[in-house]
């Protein structure tokens, strides 16, 4: 088998994916972020000691406090209460996963009250954040020397059922979350035959038989004290008669490709920012704004090309985003047992990568297209590999653009970008880059693209105006496994051969109308959001004439050209459906403890 994958990969691909080495990001150096006068806070006992009612800060008459600008204010007791993978997000370069199944009813119970103190909290993870991402920008480097160790909590509604009964799991609203992602599968286009390596049956765990009751995330700056996380989480299962189904170590790439998933392209640009605030002071707000009150998009974006969603699209049982006005909130969903208010669904998915079959049909693109093999592959990602988007350089990739982060996720795609008018923020030179052109015929950024059948941004869709595109987004939480191919000369055949991949994770408050939705209703469609092929990179096509795609790239002619997919890049092989709730029912009900 190695040596039939040393044969697949041809010279022109083979020297592209060594070259990937040479990426390079700009990044910005010298800024220093405006930061508020923030009033000292009092300290509170954790929720997992405490386990505090899980509510937003209350005002004298008992009201919900709000921002101005009418966003939910997360005080001391909520930010406790909340799992910080959640948000904003563990972002470490190291990670484990590991898949639990319980033993008896009780024993799970007792490691729940257990591991529930061990929880990252929202504040604990936003403190840390904030600073670790002043002295990146500070001192122009990617990691500043500081250090965490953090884990989270998910549990399958297999899980649920053991820990708080069948009829407290069943009250969850999601079909797909009680249904579990294995009997999902092939409504997501997976495969349904059971001799592809694809197909639930083959999955190295959450398949049939094989479904985890808790999924845990432990995240570390370094390796060292990842390992030691990992080895007290394995010893206290095991102490509680737990089985432990599968784990996997995630890791960054290294080098220039730090940050990027195996087909050599920077991942993670494209976050939402959520609503809400820490108090009501200006510059307290959970996502830092950066636009000026005098840029008319001031309300809709954090920074240029960072929407902004009200909470509920993550955290169930807080105000949701509103079909038609993004500025304005939606009544909460509440669609689930009182205890998981400010929880959030997670999906798990193990999706392996076969670098060699992507960089090939990239070489053989790219002869079709008379240009480079980069340059053919960004087209059907629609960023560079160093994560500069291609609405803003068709041509060449752009290492100074793809290190701005206040302007390069800014773009729309039918429409012209105009400039952003940003707050004052020492050292920062400004964006002088060009700026994206009108693009609605997909002849820069076709509509295949992987980043816009995922985000249309500004593009109507099947389902309306842009306003509800806002309500498909999630929050990724993914990390690469498997050792690098990008950026390798001369790979062994054993590299060539060995497993490599993405740990796909997302929050959500929604399975159905979110990940489930985008996944089968855009990634898989030829048509939708709009007519242009399927999505290249996670596309997934069942049909009787076979799993093969298509998508349509501009000709110089003026047109559009069809290219058939034949080989999938990315086999789902493993993952879960979960929910991580909030940190005092980890330590409460879900520990057999009433609250």
């Amino acid at each position: 088998m190695a040596d039939d994958r040393k044969a697949d990969l041809n010279p022109t691909a083979a020297s592209t994916l060594a070259a990937l080495a040479d990426t390079t990001t700009v990044l910005l150096k010298g800024v220093v972020l405006p930061v508020p006068a923030l009033p000292s806070e009092p300290e509170v006992e954790s929720a997992a000691g405490s386990h505090p009612a899980a509510g937003a800060a209350l005002g004298p008459s008992g009201a919900v406090e709000r921002t101005a600008i009418g966003e939910p204010i997360y005080d001391r007791a909520a930010r406790d209460d909340i799992q910080g993978n959640i948000i904003p997000g563990f972002n470490k370069d190291h990670q484990q996963f590991l898949f639990l199944r319980f033993g008896t009813a009780e024993s799970a119970r007792r490691w729940c009250g257990g591991i529930a103190p061990s929880l990252a909290s929202m504040h604990e993870v936003l403190s840390f954040r904030r600073e670790f991402r002043a002295q990146r920008l500070a001192l122009g480097v990617r990691e500043p020397g500081m250090r965490a160790s953090w884990v989270s909590v998910a549990f399958s509604h297999r899980g649920i059922s053991t820990l708080a009964g069948r009829r407290q799991a069943d009250e969850f609203g999601e079909q797909s979350f009680r249904q579990g992602l294995a009997e999902r599968s092939t409504f997501l286009g997976d495969p349904s035959d059971p001799a592809h390596p694809g197909h639930r049956d083959n999955w190295v765990v959450g398949g049939p038989g094989t479904e985890a009751d808790a999924l845990v995330i432990a995240a570390a700056d370094r390796p060292a004290d990842l390992d030691a996380t990992v080895a007290e989480i394995r010893r206290t299962a095991t102490d509680h008669g737990m089985e432990l189904l599968f784990e996997q170590r995630g890791q960054t790439l290294p080098g220039n490709l730090q940050g990027h998933e195996h087909f050599g392209f920077k991942d993670g640009i494209s976050q939402p920012g959520i609503r809400g605030a820490q108090s009501a002071l200006p510059g307290d707000e959970l996502t830092p704004r950066y636009l000026a009150e005098t840029d008319p998009r001031a309300q809709l974006f954090a920074k240029p090309g960072q929407p902004l969603i009200w909470p509920g699209q993550v955290l169930l049982g807080e105000p949701r985003q509103d079909p038609l006005d993004p500025a304005v909130a939606s009544p909460a969903a509440t669609n689930f047992p009182d205890w998981a208010r400010r929880g959030s669904y997670l999906v798990c998915r193990r999706l392996r990568q076969d670098v060699v079959a992507f960089w090939d049909f990239a070489a053989t693109l790219a002869a079709e297209l008379d240009t480079s093999p980069v340059r053919a592959a960004a087209i059907l990602v629609g960023r560079w590999p160093s994560g500069a988007p291609l609405s803003r350089c068709p041509d060449r990739d752009d290492a100074v653009l793809a290190g701005d982060e206040f302007a390069n996720n800014h773009f729309l795609f039918d429409d012209a970008t105009r400039g952003a008018v940003l707050v004052p923020i020492t050292g920062y030179p400004g964006d002088s880059h060009t700026a994206a052109d009108q693009d609605i015929l997909g002849r820069v950024c076709p509509p295949a693209a992987h980043i816009r059948k995922m985000n249309p941004r500004d593009g109507a869709t099947d389902f309306g105006s842009p306003a509800d595109t806002l309500m498909r987004l999630m929050l990724r939480r993914g990390i690469p496994f498997g050792e690098p191919l990008a950026g390798v000369p001369d790979p062994s055949p054993e590299l060539l051969a060995a497993e490599r991949g993405l740990l796909f994770a997302a929050y959500a408050a929604t399975i159905e109308d979110q990940f489930e939705f985008v996944t089968r209703r855009w990634a898989n469609s030829a048509v939708q959001p709009n007519v242009g092929g399927h999505d290249p990179i996670i596309g997934q096509r069942e049909r009787r004439d076979g799993r093969s795609r298509t998508i349509d790239l501009p000709t110089a002619a003026g047109g559009a050209r069809t290219h058939r997919l034949d080989r999938e890049w990315v086999v789902p092989t493993g993952g879960g459906y979960f929910f991580a709730p909030p940190i005092s029912a980890v330590a409460g009900v879900l520990a057999g403890i009433e609250r």
